[in-house]
C-alpha cells in the first residue's frame, strides 16, 4: 500500500513537473517566496541599524507611491499582453511610458505648489523633501510596469523571476551597506528606488529583446492613439481599481504617521512585513489555482462548486493556524527578534494577525466573485471599507488615545469585512448551483 502511494505521488510530480502551466507557476511562485525571504532575512539587522522614525517616514512615502503608482500608466501597461502583433504590444508600451513621462511632471508641479498641505496629509510634515521623489518613482515605475508585463507577454518567467530576486538582494545590501555607514529614511527611500531600476537593467539584459521589450519601441507617438482607444476600459476601471486597492493597503500607514508619528508608522510597517509577506503568498498562490477551477465549476452549475468553495476556504482557515501563535506571543516574538525598540509592533502584530488570517481564509471566495459577477458588489465594499477603516482608526486616536487602539479597531474592521465576503460568495454560490439546476430540471 505504502509502494502503491508513493507510485501515486511520483507520478502526480512528474506530471506537475512536466505541465507548462504549473512549472510557469511555480517559477513565478518561487522567485517572490526567494525574494521575500531574502528580505526578511535582512530585516533583523536593517532593524538594529534603523530606528522605526527612519523606517516611518521611508513607510509612509511608500504607501504614497504605492497608491499613485497606478496612474504612472494610467492602466494602459496591463494592457500589453493583449495585441495579437508585437507591434500592437509596442504601441500599448509607447503608450505606456508616454502616460508615465506626462503624470510625473505633472506630480512634480503639483508637489512643488501643494508640499505643505500634502505633507500633513499624509503625515511627513516633518520630511516633506520626502514628496519631492514621488515624481522620480512614478517615472521608474512606469519602466518596470513595462518591463513586467512584456516579460510575462513573451512568457520570460525566469527572467523576470532572476530579476526580482536580484534587484531584492541587491536592494537590501544596499540598505545594509548604508545603514553601516549613515543610515537614514533618506538612504531607505533613494535604495528602494535603486532597486527598483535595477530590476528593469537586469530584466532587459537577460532577456530576448524584441517587440514590447525592445527599448527602442518604449519612445515615440507611432500608434498610442489608437492603443489609447482600444483599451481605454483599462484607463477606466483597471487604473481606479488599482488606486483603491493601494489605498486600503496604505491607510493604516499614512495615518498612524498623520495621528500617532512616524515611529508609530514604522513599527506598523515592520508588522506588516513580516505577515503580510507569507499570507500574500499563500493566498495568490491559491488564488491563481483556485481561480478556474471555481469558474468552471460555477459556470457549468456543478453541485460541487460549493463543496469546492467550501473546501477551500476549509483549507485556508486551517493554514491560518500556524499564525495564530502571533496572536499570543507575538509581544515577545518581535523584540526577541528584531531588537527591543521594536516592542510596539510586536503589540500591533497581535491585532493585524487577526485580520490577515481572516484576509487569507477569503481568498476563495473572492476568487469566485467573478464568475458570479458580483465585481460590483466587491467594488461597493472595498469603498465602503476605506470608510470604516479611517472612522475605526480616528476613533481610536479621538477617543482612546492610543494607537494600539486604532490598529485594533482597524483590524477588526478589516476581519469582519472579510467575513461578510466570505458569506456573501458562500450564499451566491448556492444560489446559483439551484437557479442553474431548477433551469436544467425545467428544460428536461
Amino acid at each position: 500500500m505504502s509502494y502503491n502511494l508513493f507510485t501515486r505521488l511520483r507520478g502526480m510530480l512528474f506530471h506537475f513537473a512536466r505541465n507548462k502551466f504549473f512549472k510557469n507557476v511555480a517559477i513565478v511562485g518561487g522567485g517572490i517566496a526567494v525574494g521575500q525571504s531574502i528580505s526578511l532575512a535582512f530585516t533583523p539587522f536593517l532593524t538594529r541599524l534603523y530606528g522605526p522614525q527612519s523606517f516611518g517616514v521611508a513607510a509612509a512615502f511608500a504607501a504614497v507611491v504605492n497608491i499613485i503608482i497606478p496612474i504612472a500608466t494610467l492602466g494602459y501597461a496591463n494592457a500589453i499582453v493583449l495585441p495579437d502583433e508585437e507591434e500592437g504590444a509596442a504601441a500599448v508600451a509607447r503608450l505606456s511610458i508616454f502616460s508615465g513621462i506626462i503624470v510625473a511632471p505633472l506630480a512634480l508641479v503639483m508637489v512643488h505648489l501643494g508640499k505643505p498641505w500634502l505633507a500633513d496629509w499624509v503625515g511627513l510634515s516633518h520630511a516633506s523633501w520626502v514628496l519631492y521623489f514621488v515624481p522620480v518613482a512614478i517615472l521608474v515605475q512606469a519602466f518596470l510596469s513595462v518591463a513586467n508585463i512584456a516579460a510575462i507577454r513573451q512568457e520570460l518567467y525566469v527572467a523576470k523571476a532572476e530579476a526580482y530576486v536580484g534587484s531584492t538582494l541587491l536592494t537590501n545590501l544596499g540598505k545594509l551597506t548604508g545603514g553601516l555607514l549613515a543610515p537614514s529614511s533618506l538612504l531607505l527611500i533613494i535604495i528602494t528606488l535603486a532597486g527598483a531600476v535595477a530590476n528593469v537593467i537586469i530584466q532587459l539584459f537577460r532577456v530576448r529583446r524584441r517587440g514590447a521589450l525592445m527599448v527602442q519601441n518604449w519612445f515615440g507617438l507611432r500608434g498610442i492613439t489608437m492603443a489609447a482607444r482600444s483599451y481605454k476600459d483599462f484607463c477606466i476601471y483597471k487604473m481606479p481599481q488599482g488606486v483603491l486597492r493601494a489605498s486600503i493597503l496604505g491607510l493604516p500607514t499614512i495615518l498612524l504617521s498623520v495621528l500617532f508619528g512616524s515611529a508609530a508608522a514604522g513599527q506598523y510597517s515592520l508588522a506588516i512585513t513580516i505577515l503580510g509577506a507569507p499570507v500574500g503568498l499563500i493566498g495568490q498562490a491559491v488564488g491563481d489555482v483556485f481561480l478556474p477551477t471555481i469558474t468552471r465549476a460555477i459556470n457549468r452549475g456543478s453541485r460541487d462548486a460549493h463543496i469546492l468553495l467550501m473546501r477551500a476556504t476549509l483549507g485556508m482557515a486551517i493554514a491560518s493556524l500556524p499564525f495564530c501563535v502571533l496572536i499570543f506571543w507575538g509581544d515577545l516574538i518581535l523584540p526577541l527578534v528584531f531588537g527591543t525598540e521594536w516592542a510596539l509592533a510586536g503589540d500591533y502584530i497581535q491585532w493585524l494577525t487577526v485580520w490577515l488570517s481572516c484576509t487569507l481564509i477569503s481568498y476563495p471566495a473572492i476568487s469566485a466573485f467573478p464568475a458570479l459577477r458580483l465585481q460590483s458588489f466587491q467594488l461597493k465594499i472595498e469603498v465602503l471599507y476605506i470608510g470604516l477603516s479611517f472612522a475605526a482608526m480616528y476613533i481610536g486616536f479621538s477617543w482612546y488615545g492610543s494607537d494600539i487602539a486604532a490598529i485594533a479597531l482597524f483590524s477588526l474592521v478589516g476581519s469582519l469585512t472579510n467575513m461578510a465576503l466570505i458569506c456573501m460568495a458562500h450564499k451566491a454560490v448556492y444560489a446559483n448551483v439551484r437557479k442553474l439546476s431548477s433551469s436544467s430540471n425545467n428544460h428536461a
